[in-house]
């Protein structure tokens, strides 16, 4: 019996948003004002549909993208974090979204420093 309990949890598969690279994204430094778009790649796992329900920003400097519609085991997809940085401050940053869905809850982390702005024009940077 014991064995045959043991086989079974072996075999028990994680169901909901998996990661393809990971859940937190270390972008480096960036310029003041500079737009920077984590992007989160995921596969949806075990036997049930999956819906997106929403993505909560840890604050508003953090816009999120993400599927609205349902998708089926096996999809891969993606949420985008845009973090901007006009209104922060130079400095380390850490910014996190929750995304609430129809499986477990699942949290992606944006770690980097930002730079005082020296006269550089903003850009985008997309990872």
């Amino acid at each position: 019996m014991l064995l045959l309990c043991f086989g079974y949890t072996a075999q028990a598969q994680e169901s909901g948003i998996q990661t393809l690279q990971g859940d937190t994204i270390h972008f480096g430094t960036c310029n003041m004002g500079d737009t920077i778009e984590a992007v989160f790649r995921f596969r949806i796992e075990g036997s049930e549909k999956l819906m997106i329900r929403q993505v909560h920003p840890g604050c508003q400097c953090t816009v999120p993208l993400y599927p609205k519609d349902s998708m089926a085991p096996g999809t891969i997809d993606s949420i985008v974090l845009a973090l901007h940085t006009r209104n922060l401050h130079p400095g380390p940053v850490e910014k996190y979204a929750i995304v609430i869905n129809t499986g477990p809850e699942k949290i992606f982390y944006i770690y980097g420093e930002i730079l005082e702005n020296k006269g550089v024009a903003p850009r985008r940077r997309r990872l």
